[in-house]
């Protein structure tokens, strides 16, 4: 028998005796960060939400198969923060608009009551579903689009073109307005904290399956308002799920468990949280990189224009180039300047103490960041 013709459907819960622990640990993590995010400018947790909106449409993307040009897509995110388009032109406006609508879009219910306002987060209705699903195929030729599907959906497993296993068949088409409906009622009245509802909000979607294509890419939307309503990830989810996306299949299928009177999803429940302390350990990282950068900077800011405008590029290539220091080639190269120059900068930002020469052999001399 199918799940959803069962007495546990669509009754999602997970055990809290196994869940609290590491539930507890990533929402004191999710603190730690808004605590290292307190200490770097307006313009840099500007540029942590860019780099979170554009590598979420890439993985997002990618889970599904599918690469997007991420220059495209990041310049699209880019005007689309300045200027939100009605209609968007292009599909990676489209995408970047979709993302965007994800994470800022304003979620409180008008007319909620004083006494019911931890459960008055709507976080979006069914046109707002159905035009994100037009964003995601914008200018594409799709079944059903910006509408539910009209067909049956099996979820199979194999190659193409070669007989494969069926792991899931979703409910017919005439019942997902229904369902639908009945799922986002629960969710404009659910109190478990974010997390959790987060997990059992994209695992109960994927389990309708509503579309004819991109359930997946509009399920992990669907986290991302979750989370907005009290605050975007300041990371990209779809990135860590990429990590691993044979444990994200793996756990789309144990969280379907028929207990009985309830569907027991605590096995993806516990992976989903797994997911967000691993993207939490990123986005601590990236934050304390911001910071000991500004502290860098600051403590050799005597130093000439030339030298600190290689410097901050240099910090814009991300903290492994950073690692790997410099010598005088790179140096000229991005200072546009000849090699025999470049090594008297660097020897000057030596004897500065902003840099410290590496030991390790080489054909060139390797200069160290002194952080």
């Amino acid at each position: 028998m199918h799940i959803w013709n069962s007495p546990a459907w669509p009754h999602f819960r997970h055990d809290p005796a196994k869940t609290e622990r590491p539930l507890a640990h990533v929402m004191a993590r999710l603190g730690s960060i808004d605590g290292l995010h307190a200490g770097l400018s307006a313009a840099e947790r500007q540029e942590i939400f860019l780099r979170a909106v554009t590598g979420e449409a890439l993985a997002s993307f990618a889970i599904e198969g599918v690469r997007l040009p991420a220059p495209e897509i990041e310049a699209s995110v880019i005007a689309s923060l300045t200027h939100r388009q009605a209609v968007p032109q292009r599909r990676s406006d489209a995408i970047a608009e979709l993302m965007l609508d994800a994470r800022t879009a304003d979620t409180r219910v008008p007319d909620a009551s004083a006494e019911d306002s931890q459960a008055a987060t709507a976080p979006f209705d069914i046109p707002t579903l159905h035009r994100w699903h037009a964003l995601l195929f914008h200018g594409m030729e799709v079944e059903d689009p910006g509408r539910w599907r009209s067909f049956p959906i099996d979820i199979v497993r194999g190659p193409s073109g070669q007989p494969r296993d069926v792991l899931y068949s979703a409910p017919p088409p005439e019942r997902v307005p229904q369902e639908m409906q009945r799922f986002l009622d629960w969710l404009a009245r659910d109190t478990h904290p974010l997390p959790v509802r987060a997990a059992l909000a994209h695992l109960w979607f994927e389990s309708i399956h509503p579309f004819a294509d991109g359930n997946g890419r509009i399920g992990r939307a669907i986290v991302e308002r979750i989370f907005a309503t009290q605050g975007a990830l300041p990371f990209s989810l779809s990135r860590q799920i990429e990590a691993d996306k044979r444990g994200y299949y793996a756990a789309l299928q144990t969280g379907r468990r028929d207990a009985g009177d309830h569907i027991d999803a605590t096995g993806f429940v516990l992976w989903f949280l797994d997911r967000l302390d691993a993207g939490i350990t990123e986005a601590a990282a990236q934050a304390r990189f911001l910071v000991r950068r500004n502290a860098y900077l600051s403590a050799h800011a005597d130093l000439p224009p030339r030298p600190l405008a290689v410097l901050r590029r240099l910090f814009e290539q991300g903290q492994i180039r950073v690692e790997q220091g410099l010598s005088a080639g790179p140096y000229a190269r991005m200072a546009k300047i000849s090699a025999a120059t470049a090594t008297r900068d660097l020897t000057m930002m030596e004897s500065a103490g902003a840099l410290t020469r590496s030991t390790s052999g080489g054909r060139s001399t390797r200069y160290l960041l002194t952080w």
